[in-house]
């Protein structure tokens, strides 16, 4: 008999080891091939100052198992094996949430966030609630090891889904980081469909995701048709990096001029800019929509008006791209006079459509709400709010 429980008993345990190896390395090899990937990606072109690139597959795999080594490591001294065998995977993952925890500006100046100052004390609670599991397990019942559902069991995988939940709250979960981070990756690659499905329901935003956004649908020849889809700050100032406020981390910046033309000098402003590139063939229509949408960004409807004929033939026969045409409506019905060779039917009449919905509702808050959900995706929206 007692050989019959000695075999249960390492069944129990080796069952119990296997299941945590299972979901530790489910977890964490999913957390930094999907999740994480650019994140780390990025820091690995700061830290070498673009000497190397990151593999997403090649990097999941060998920090995967870096992680799990240190756990062997960790479980070669302590020996847990029952109810808290998976306290020995807490150094690791405790890494893996110390290398996705850099600040926002990482690229800028490195650092990690606050808590990590914290880790020293950490690891003193862990060596002492390790220290007493070791006192405690010669102790434990050897029961509470039976079947799929044993104590030691769910004990072991709530301690698994804490850690879990530590590493997702503590490492850098920022939205609008990972968008850019993840538009950085797209860029790179030519996915610019693939871009411009990043966070394209979110309506958080920043100068820098917006230049990022601006550059993949000028590639998508785009621009003009969904700048005003997305949500946008800053002007015509977030079309072109600036270094500070406006920067990739870990693209050439010269790709997001690419499309317009020259890099422009350093502290030049988005119209000097501008004024100063040489149109060929190749950049003018590129070109063309950024000075246009810049106008639009600062809401000057008059100086769009009076330049969108050097770039577009205006006359019934002609179909504008998209915000074009909802400026030209709403130019219209700004001056007496209207705008000439222009006629869109369907425009006119969503954009009264809009003029009744904002008459309909006589609270501020509910009447853009509503606004947003109806025409969120039109310059107009942008123009009133």
């Amino acid at each position: 008999m007692s050989g019959v429980a000695q075999n249960e008993k390492n069944n129990s345990t080796v069952a119990i080891r296997v299941t945590c190896a299972i979901a530790f390395l489910l977890f964490t090899f999913s957390y930094l091939y999907f999740y994480q990937c650019d994140l780390i990606g990025a820091q690995q072109h700061v830290l070498s100052q673009g000497q190397t690139s990151y593999s997403r597959l090649i990097g999941a795999v060998i920090i995967t198992a870096v992680l799990y080594l240190v756990h062997l490591g960790v479980y070669g001294i302590t020996k847990l094996s029952k109810q808290t065998h998976a306290l020995t995977f807490f150094p690791s993952l405790l890494l893996l949430c110390l290398l996705t925890s850099p600040k926002n500006n990482f690229d800028q100046h490195f650092s990690l966030t606050t808590w990590t100052w914290f880790i020293p004390v950490l690891l003193i609670i862990y060596v002492i609630i390790v220290y007493s599991s070791m006192q405690w397990q010669p102790y434990e019942s050897e029961k509470w090891g039976t079947g799929l559902l044993s104590k030691w069991s769910w004990v072991n995988m709530l301690i698994m889904a804490l850690m879990f939940i530590f590493v997702g709250v503590f490492s850098n979960g920022n939205d609008i980081l990972h968008y850019r981070l993840h538009i950085e990756r797209c860029l790179k690659e030519k996915d610019y469909a693939g871009a411009l499905a990043v966070g394209e329901r979110s309506l958080v935003t920043d100068s820098s995701l917006v230049m990022l956004r601006a550059s993949a649908l000028a590639r998508a020849h785009q621009l003009p048709e969904r700048l005003f889809e997305y949500p946008l700050v800053g002007g015509s100032s977030s079309l072109l990096p600036n270094g500070k406020s406006v920067r990739c981390v870990s693209h050439d910046p010269g790709d997001i001029y690419r499309p317009v033309g020259a890099i422009p000098k350093e502290k030049m402003t988005v119209d000097e800019y501008l004024k100063t590139i040489k149109i060929t063939h190749q950049t003018r229509a590129a070109y063309g929509d950024y000075v246009l949408c810049a106008y639009l960004l600062d809401k000057k409807i008059d100086k769009f008006a009076s330049e969108l004929r050097q770039y577009y033939k205006v006359d019934s026969a002609t179909v504008l791209p998209k915000h074009y045409r909802e400026a030209l409506t709403l130019y219209n019905h700004q001056h007496a006079a209207k705008y000439e060779g222009f006629v869109d039917e369907v425009c006119e009449a969503d954009y009264e459509d809009l003029q009744a919905m904002r008459k309909k509702y006589h609270n501020a808050r509910e009447c853009q709400t509503r606004l947003r959900d109806a025409y969120g995706k039109t310059y107009w929206y942008y123009y009133l709010y």
